[in-house]
């Protein structure tokens, strides 16, 4: 795909959106690339990484292995997702702290209206896709149930779970800060980007970049080979993961966090807090319309 120098800033704002909902623990960066339209060639160029980029650089040069590479999208995309990521991870831990039930709404309100817009982009329906969306739903969801856990406090435990989160970073629906959160390593993570701890990002990022390239590969076969299916798959992913986004959740002794799912005047009666409802319907009505304005620019931007 060809672009203009101007058309790599809407790449670059994706990249940055992605980044943002990365850091939150129930939110898939992945699923923001595929509301936004750019998943699928996310993914099939991250494939493209391999041996057969070395040999496009030494045989034909660095212009040549950049274009073969979608050096220019990728540079975009992942130039947002970082900038974005160092920028607000000291705030998203703020506001899931101080916050976090109109933000779980906003996110809620943004994948429960993407949900409709990807199924969409199977290009043949199937009665027997239904199938492959309920057992994303399932996945998804159980995923959501998984209650947190402890691992070991060590270098090496953050490069596994580099490994695992990116490669759920990279699926709608599964979110790789969430798995962060069961395997313990979130907090871990969060105060490493805000201290700048350089050997716990670099062993994480080292994880992360195998398991991206990993599962970039798998996911390119399945789109060139199974397209509809996945993409079935991948809404059921989606589907299933709002469990986790549910704004009012409280825990055992009262506190605010994810063992229960109240309505809001029983979030009131167990936590003593006050329930938001308003911000809640306004947050995932904001969401729901961030959705429908980036569908709508995509469509503007295929039809250009």
């Amino acid at each position: 795909m060809i672009r203009r120098p101007i058309d790599h800033l809407p790449l670059f704002l994706k990249g940055a959106a992605m980044g943002v909902a990365d850091t939150v623990p129930g939110v898939s960066g992945g699923t923001v690339a595929f509301i936004t339209g750019i998943y699928e060639e996310l993914i099939q160029s991250l494939a493209r990484i391999g041996p057969a980029r070395i040999r496009d650089l030494r045989e034909r040069g660095w212009r040549e292995f950049w274009c073969a590479l979608n050096g220019n999208f990728l540079l975009a995309v992942f130039a947002g997702l970082l900038i974005a990521l160092f920028s607000v991870a000291e705030l998203m831990n703020w506001l899931i702290s101080h916050h976090r039930v109109v933000l779980w709404a906003f996110f809620f309100g943004l994948i429960a209206a993407s949900i409709p817009l990807v199924l969409a982009r199977v290009r043949r329906w199937r009665n027997g896709y239904l199938l492959w969306i309920g057992l994303g739903i399932g996945i998804g969801l159980g995923v959501t149930l998984l209650g947190g856990g402890q691992t070991p406090d060590a270098v090496w435990m953050v490069f596994v779970a580099g490994l695992i989160a990116i490669s759920a970073m990279v699926l709608p629906g599964i979110s790789g800060s969430f798995l962060l959160l069961i395997m313990g390593q979130y907090e871990v993570m969060v105060r490493a980007v805000v201290d700048r701890d350089l050997l716990v990002i670099g062993a994480f990022g080292l994880g992360a970049v195998i398991g991206l390239l990993s599962i970039a590969r798998l996911l390119s076969k399945l789109f060139r080979r199974h397209h509809d299916a996945t993409v079935a798959l991948l809404t059921g992913f989606m589907a299933g993961s709002l469990n986790a986004l549910w704004p009012w959740q409280a825990s055992a002794d009262g506190a605010v966090g994810s063992d229960q799912h109240l309505g809001p005047m029983q979030f009131e009666a167990v936590t003593g807090q006050p329930s938001q409802l308003p911000l809640v319907v306004l947050g995932c009505l904001v969401g729901a319309l961030i959705v429908l304005a980036f569908a709508r620019l995509d469509s503007a931007n295929r039809t250009a």
